[in-house]
């Protein structure tokens, strides 16, 4: 789990250090995007076994 958050640290650092200030904005902010999603999309399969199990 920590070894996800360190890629994702370094994915971040590295774009911002090798690209212009544009593209790491843009990277970061598609970075962003796909967390949103997936956490969001995550929350949407769990709660729905969760009220199948009360």
């Amino acid at each position: 789990m920590f070894y996800f958050f360190r890629f994702l640290k370094h994915i971040t650092v590295s774009a911002w250090k090798n690209a212009t200030p544009i593209q790491a904005a843009l990277i970061t902010a598609i970075l962003f995007a796909i967390i949103l999603i997936l956490i969001i999309s995550v929350v949407q399969a769990i709660v729905p076994f969760t009220y199948i199990a009360i």
